[in-house]
């Protein structure tokens, strides 16, 4: 007597089957859902409508199309056909002429914003399509003017992009740790690192800011007020006084003050000397 042969590649491709037909009953009834939203109404209606205005109005970023093509690496592509024509896009957007300074460019957006939410070591993590054009959005938004400008703009698309993956794991840690032990320590270092970041993004933004400046500073002046025979004067101004310290005249916008009238001489003819007899003495 034969025992009966086992069947596991049937109970196997039986168990597939049925977790398709499950994902798809899940997906139609979540198309259903969304079917059954109601429209806008009237306010969020005029609100779309000016936001669909303001941005078609606005400037489309360059974008690129990520491949991996295995052993052979991964392939950057535009996607037309005009591959002279998004050469000069990419490097108008990088602020150069440099073909070699775009390309080293895209090499090292395309290693910074590689995905390693599934790698535990040092090996290459597989491309991220969406944060390298997120990437390449900021760049062009910010619109360098040369290579200085470029590099600083990458830099703070990168930082702002382990940021948010800092901050989400800060979270993480806040909900599944206990705040004792490796909790509290795992929250520390989470979080001395995120506000590094937040600091460091802040810092490059404002070197960006201080080297289109030239480092001048600007002097805005909203309101002065001249009166009637005042001068305006606007800047540091300093006289020398007395006794070896400054004295600050009057103000431009200070009212002129009214001198005071000289006395006037008495109209009488005459007035009285000092002897004894009082007498008169002639007015000069």
């Amino acid at each position: 007597m034969t025992d009966a042969p086992d069947h596991p590649s049937s109970d196997a491709e039986s168990l597939e089957k049925a977790a398709q037909k499950h994902k798809a009953a899940e997906d139609q009834a979540f198309a259903d859902k969304l079917a059954k939203r109601p429209p806008p109404n009237p306010v969020e209606r005029a609100e779309i409508k000016k936001a669909r205005k303001r941005t078609k109005a606005r400037a489309q970023r360059i974008a690129m199309h990520i491949e991996n093509r295995g052993e052979a690496g991964s392939e950057v592509y535009p996607a037309h056909s005009d591959d002279e024509g998004h050469e000069y896009r990419l490097a108008d957007a990088f602020g150069t002429r440099s073909r070699q300074f775009v390309y080293s460019m895209l090499n090292g957006l395309g290693k910074a914003t590689e995905d390693h939410s599934l790698d535990y070591n040092f090996s290459p993590g597989s491309p991220n399509q969406l944060a390298f054009n997120a990437a390449l959005a900021v760049i062009d938004g910010v619109r360098p003017k040369d290579e200085i400008e470029a590099m600083l703009a990458a830099q703070m698309a990168v930082a702002n992009i382990v940021l948010l993956d800092l901050a989400a794991r800060t979270r993480g840690a806040i909900a599944g740790h206990r705040y004792e032990g490796d909790g509290i320590k795992r929250l520390d270092v989470l979080g001395n690192l995120t506000n590094k970041f937040m600091r460091t993004y802040t810092l490059q933004v404002e070197a960006l800011a201080r080297k289109r400046r030239k480092g001048e500073q600007n002097i805005r002046v909203k309101h002065v007020h001249v009166y009637d025979g005042g001068q305006a004067i606007v800047g540091n101004v300093s006289h020398r006084g007395g006794r070896g310290y400054r004295k600050i005249e009057r103000q431009g916008y200070e009212p002129e003050r009214e001198k005071p009238a000289t006395p006037a001489i008495s109209d009488s003819p005459s007035v009285r000397s000092a002897n004894k007899e009082r007498e008169t003495l002639p007015v000069a």
